[in-house]
């Protein structure tokens, strides 16, 4: 997009602005100060990308700036403003034919600039439709049409936009941010930085090309492209969302978790995580207002109930008037989630955003959303909770941790929930730098069942032998016996078939006679879902699978194997995840866990730790059932 530059007099001050409809700006100005304003344009116009380079060249110039002066000659001025030019990447052509003309309120009050009739219930419409938002131009017009905003025109929305932006009730911005910095290594040396402003991706996620808006080589980013094309001269409309006050006196806070019927550990969870919320103290004893960032972990044990514990936030955060947002690692999650949050806050509208989804473009008071969706929001939410963060997507992607920190307003707060939080947020909560609670017990106040070690041969080992290790068999159809699902973890794609081949000529039903039943699934599997489900059912006793399930799935009476548990693709919280699908249930509370490896590794001694840590913490305050009653 071409944009036009332009020097601003008001009083004794110039100021640098840049304009995507420069008409517009000069009736804001001449209609606020009149004869007070002087206004100088800069020409040609430029690129979007070029145009931010050269506002902040110009903006820090103490040369351009201290000289220049409401009657001076322009000309002087010419060369200093080449020599920026350059420096901002312009083409040579564009630097030589850069030129100033001059619009003064007499001109104006003429008549000899053409006149702007804008539209109020328009105007309130598009800056309604953006709030909170974060667009590219294509964006835009979806979701003005979706709005009843005609943009087929320029003249339909630029002027409304440029108003907006003058306002301060929208902000223009190019998608892509580039700057210099000094190397600590080599301070006499610049180094240009190239970032996304929707994803956060550098230099490496960079794809340049020829543009015809720049005309030079111009940036876009790969890593969101999926998104929508944002390249350096691309467009940004980022909307103001309403700001709210969340603060509360302490003693408001119980009536928001009362309805939710909480066990007293996720009680306890959800006030201290309101009290840091609602402006009190946190965990460590600080004002959140104290807090450079405010964020909040829960780390709850799986199966503890988390999003029964995130209803007293949201409630809280709803009924003051402010929106929140839960952002999860994947689409099924959302679909899981939206009847159990609708049920619960049937008098809010909420609003459900995937890949596909037709609610796009809509906005409620809840959201629950994937975290890619998030990219399109700037600062639009008082509440933001990350479900799962130590997950994929998210884990070791920067980028989805960068769209969700900019979606929350300032001042605005960010729960973290995680049952296995990666190294180094526990590092920060161990620390006492990131506020947190722990909710070391699950809903039925049961202890967490703690793996046993198993010593076998390697899983190849066995295929290859075609023999089931008798320690492990005996265990296997003791677990039969006893009526429970099997989960059988392996740590790869290549040993599910193997194995499932191997356990089913093993095997045997409860009664010894017909061939249990036992099927295999992975990421690769397009009947994943269809038996997963008959895996619920009982149609299937034992199933074979990949991490692909070690969250989302729980079955009420199982049993869990993790073979090859010393693969180096089984990590501390893997092994965590995959053991929490054992022992869910209230009715079958002691499901047997077994981590079988030809070794022990450092990672199956750390998930045992941790998992018999939570049951210490658990029976230290008392929340295990028949334990201070």
């Amino acid at each position: 997009m071409k944009v036009q530059l332009y020097a601003l007099h008001i009083g004794s001050k110039w100021t640098w602005n840049l304009s995507v409809h420069t008409h517009t700006d000069i009736h804001y100005w001449f209609e606020q100060y009149g004869a007070d304003a002087s206004i100088r344009l800069l020409e040609p116009f430029v690129s979007l990308g070029q145009a931010i380079r050269m506002l902040q060249a110009l903006s820090t110039d103490s040369i351009l700036t201290s000289a220049m002066n409401r009657n001076s000659p322009l000309t002087p001025f010419k060369a200093r403003l080449q020599y920026l030019a350059r420096k901002c990447g312009l083409a040579q052509h564009v630097c030589d034919s850069l030129t100033f003309s001059e619009i003064s309120y007499v001109f104006w009050q003429m008549g000899k600039v053409l006149p702007l009739q804008l539209q109020a219930d328009r105007y309130e419409r598009i800056v309604k439709a953006c709030s909170g938002r974060q667009l590219l131009v294509d964006e835009l017009h979806q979701l003005l049409a979706l709005h009843g905003v005609d943009s087929t025109q320029k003249e339909d929305w630029l002027p409304y936009l440029q108003l907006a932006h003058l306002q301060g009730d929208l902000r223009i911005s190019s998608g892509l941010h580039i700057y210099e910095r000094r190397d600590w290594r080599r301070p006499f040396v610049k180094k240009t930085v190239v970032r996304c402003k929707r994803c956060g991706s550098g230099a490496a996620r960079m794809y340049w090309t020829d543009c015809i808006h720049c005309g030079q080589a111009c940036p876009y980013c790969e890593e969101c492209l999926t998104m929508g094309r944002a390249r350096y001269c691309s467009l940004l409309i980022q909307g103001r969302a309403v700001d709210v006050s969340l603060h509360s006196d302490a003693d408001d806070l119980h009536a928001y978790i009362e309805p939710w019927g909480l066990s007293p550990a996720q009680t306890a969870a959800s006030l201290e995580g309101l009290r840091y919320v609602s402006g009190g103290t946190d965990a460590g004893g600080k004002s959140s207002v104290e807090q450079e960032a405010k964020r909040f972990l829960i780390w709850a044990v799986t199966g503890a109930g988390k999003t029964e514990m995130i209803f007293p936030f949201i409630h809280y955060t709803v009924a003051r008037g402010g929106k929140a947002l839960i952002a999860t690692p994947r689409k099924d999650v959302v679909l899981e989630l939206r009847p159990r949050i609708k049920r619960a806050f049937s008098d809010y509208t909420v609003v459900t955003l995937y890949g596909g989804s037709e609610q796009r473009w809509e906005q409620g008071q809840i959201t629950i959303a994937t975290t890619h969706q998030l990219m399109r929001f700037h600062q639009a939410f008082d509440l933001v909770i990350i479900d799962e963060i130590d997950a994929f997507p998210y884990h070791n992607n920067p980028t989805l941790a960068y769209a969700a920190a900019t979606v929350v307003k300032p001042g605005g707060s960010n729960v973290l929930l995680s049952a296995t939080p990666p190294k180094e947020v526990r590092t920060a909560a161990d620390r006492g730098r990131l506020p947190h609670v722990r909710v070391p017990v699950r809903y039925h106040r049961h202890p967490l069942p703690v793996p046993e070690l198993l010593s076998v041969p390697t899983l190849r080992r066995c295929c290859q032998s075609n023999t089931l290790p008798d320690v492990l068999a005996t265990r296997l159809q003791a677990s039969i016996k006893r009526g429970a699902q099997v989960f059988v973890f392996v740590p790869n794609i290549k040993l599910v078939e193997p194995m499932v081949e191997l356990l089913r000529s093993k095997l045997r039903a409860e009664d010894g006679s017909l061939p249990l039943r036992v099927e295999g699934t992975s990421s690769k599997d397009a009947d994943r879902t269809e038996k997963v489900q008959h895996f619920r059912d009982k149609a299937i006793r034992l199933l074979v699978t990949t991490t692909i399930l070690e969250r989302g799935v729980t079955i009420p009476k199982s049993d869990v194997y993790i073979l090859d548990a010393d693969s180096s693709l089984f990590d501390e919280a893997a092994l965590v995840q995959m053991a929490g699908r054992a022992g869910r249930s209230k009715d079958d509370p002691a499901g047997m866990i077994y981590f079988a490896a030809n070794e022990v590794s450092l990672s199956q001694r750390e998930a045992v730790r941790q998992i018999k840590q939570m049951n210490r913490i658990a029976r230290k305050k008392g929340y295990l059932r028949g334990e201070n009653e």
